[in-house]
């Protein structure tokens, strides 16, 4: 077993991430099912949970096998991760960008938490007294949280150089969370009037990728 260093970082950065986060992540997971307005379908609220967790069930072996753990596995090299121990060139490249793509998804992903504030919940869900939210990160990003979440699975998948658990991030885990990002609008447009669609038209309907990049999504 070999923990090379975008192992570590990985490791560092989801550490630091998960205790920066973990209170206001609590005051929003006690919040869940408390809203005025709360959508029960299993495709808005819990499908993509569960597809966050499959993307992990298939980057944590990816991990393993980065660091040599199940290299005596035939075949499993290369169907997991691009390569097993240091890696060189192009592949140690590959795997520093995820480390960087994974540092700008947990700065969203928190960094959304808590420029929600007061409004967050875990669930969709439009609580007391919501208002309208356009400080912090929801400055450059409609949807900041989800975001990050799609950034960090796909980083963490580049860090393990892991193709198939990126595909699964682009692939499974976007899709859902932007079917969810859209429920969202209309329920806060719904229920906070104008002023959301004010927002949403100032920000030109940037969901998932912050204006400072050209893509809209």
């Amino acid at each position: 077993m070999y923990f090379n260093n975008q192992t570590v970082a990985t490791c560092s950065i989801v550490i630091i991430g998960a205790l920066i986060a973990a209170p206001v992540f609590v005051k929003g997971l006690s919040r869940r099912g408390t809203g005025v307005k709360y959508e029960s379908n299993f495709l808005i609220q819990r499908a993509p949970q569960l597809a966050i967790l499959f993307n992990l069930l298939v980057m944590v072996p990816s991990f393993f096998v980065y660091i040599g753990l199940l290299n005596n596995i035939p075949g499993i090299v290369p169907f997991l991760a691009l390569t097993a121990g240091q890696p060189q060139g192009v592949t140690s490249v590959i795997s520093w960008c995820g480390v960087l793509v994974l540092i700008s998804g947990m700065i969203f992903m928190v960094g959304g938490w808590y420029s929600l504030g007061d409004c967050f919940s875990t669930d969709a869900e439009v609580l007391e007294g919501q208002t309208v939210r356009n400080t912090g990160l929801l400055k450059y990003v409609m949807h900041p949280v989800y975001s990050g979440i799609i950034q960090c699975l796909f980083g963490a998948s580049l860090a393990a150089t892991s193709l198939p658990s990126a595909l699964i991030a682009l692939f499974v885990v976007a899709p859902f969370w932007l079917r969810r990002a859209k429920y969202e609008e209309n329920l806060l447009m719904e229920n906070l009037g104008p002023s959301y669609r004010e927002y949403a038209e100032s920000m030109h309907w940037r969901r998932l990728v912050p204006r400072f990049f050209p893509t809209r999504l």
